[in-house]
């Protein structure tokens, strides 16, 4: 059942609905699992408190360079299976502007999901926070775009049961930015990345696909939906027990590479009957390489149009327009002296080195 609801935006403010809007409240309760609705980005509420910015990054950086991709991945999402037609006119917050392969909602396994509770109002977003938060961010986008979601549960009338449900169903994801445990009611009220902090692991998680770590999938078969709940998001609560991505500046994609390829190695070295994260899955289980697959690193890390690329290129023109001219100029002086005294510690080494091997020798 497809259809439209337009709903308010958060619990307070649900609990403040007059008798007139009693027919609207009663749609709420008759949806059911599998139901298709239409509703705009800042009716949803997250059920994470992080995000990776990095891959929001590339997805601008990409809509930046052709808004094709754009409206590809605004027709991908709202379940309308890629972009047909757009011209200059064309505005995603307005679906009619521009036209999709097929009917909107018709691909159901593209769709983002949502819980539906425990009030009246009340829409949870588990799944695709960080294409959505890129709606919500973009230039051109914003709180109004509209979005088709599936209804994975309504639990509507599960009361003080509520979190628990969702913890139980692994709905949730309680773990900030530094790794550590959050509640519930420390979720930010709404998606995008002004709330929803950037955890760096998870980028490096993210990079690392097909990389590192192959999502598994259910008997071998494909499927678009994730099989494993919060994949990533375990594989950087473990990166970040094994390495420390603060001493590389991300701002430079050297180090940022640098930092990419570390913990690529640490995931492969990991054993693979370690738990990873809060999954209570091995690394096998998880999906771990036997090794990096360095062709796939070498692509990523090198290639024109790789989400690496495009969002560190998306990285340093936001620092360049952010950072006075004199500032950056006075940064990269401090990092070219810094690289030169290394290499001229390190000529001294061998230096030293050199001199003791003649002494010895005599």
């Amino acid at each position: 059942m497809l259809f439209t609801l337009s709903l308010p935006l958060a619990a307070e403010e649900a609990s403040e609905e007059s008798v007139e809007n009693q027919d609207e409240q009663s749609e709420y309760q008759a949806l059911e699992n599998g139901d298709i609705i239409t509703i705009t980005l800042d009716q949803l509420l997250p059920t994470q408190a992080v995000l990776d910015h990095d891959a929001e990054n590339a997805n601008l950086q990409r809509y930046k360079n052709d808004l094709k991709f754009m409206y590809d991945d605004l027709c991908r999402l709202n379940g309308g299976k890629g972009i047909k037609s757009w011209d200059e006119n064309s505005v995603p917050t307005d679906p009619n502007s521009y036209t999709c392969k097929g009917k909107l909602g018709s691909d159901s396994e593209a769709l983002s999901t949502i819980v539906v509770g425990p009030e009246d109002g009340v829409l949870y977003l588990t799944t695709n926070h960080t294409i959505l938060s890129t709606f919500w961010d973009m230039p051109n986008g914003g709180t109004s775009v509209p979005i088709t979601v599936k209804v994975n549960h309504n639990l509507i009338s599960s009361g003080d049961d509520f979190w628990a449900e969702m913890i139980n169903d692994k709905e949730v994801w309680l773990v900030n930015q530094k790794g550590k445990k959050v509640k519930p009611d420390d979720l930010p009220e709404y998606i995008g990345r002004k709330q929803l902090k950037h955890d760096k692991y998870l980028s490096l998680a993210h990079f690392l696909t097909g990389i590192s770590y192959q999502p598994p999938k259910p008997d071998g078969k494909d499927n678009k939906q994730a099989t494993i709940p919060y994949l990533a998001l375990n594989w950087a609560l473990a990166l970040r027990g094994k390495m420390k991505i603060s001493k590389y500046d991300l701002n430079d994609p050297e180090e940022y590479a640098t930092a990419i390829t570390e913990a690529a190695t640490i995931m492969v070295d990991i054993p693979d009957d370690e738990i990873i994260g809060k999954s209570k899955l091995t690394a096998k289980e998880m999906g771990q390489m036997d090794a990096v697959d360095s062709k796939a690193l070498e692509a990523l890390l090198t290639g024109e149009n790789t989400n690496f690329t495009l969002a560190t290129t998306y990285r340093v023109n936001k620092k360049e327009k952010s950072t006075p001219k004199a500032v950056l100029e006075e940064q990269k002086a401090q990092k070219e002296k810094e690289e030169n005294d290394k290499k001229s510690a390190e000529s001294e080494e061998v230096k030293e080195s050199a001199k003791g091997d003649v002494e010895g020798n005599g």
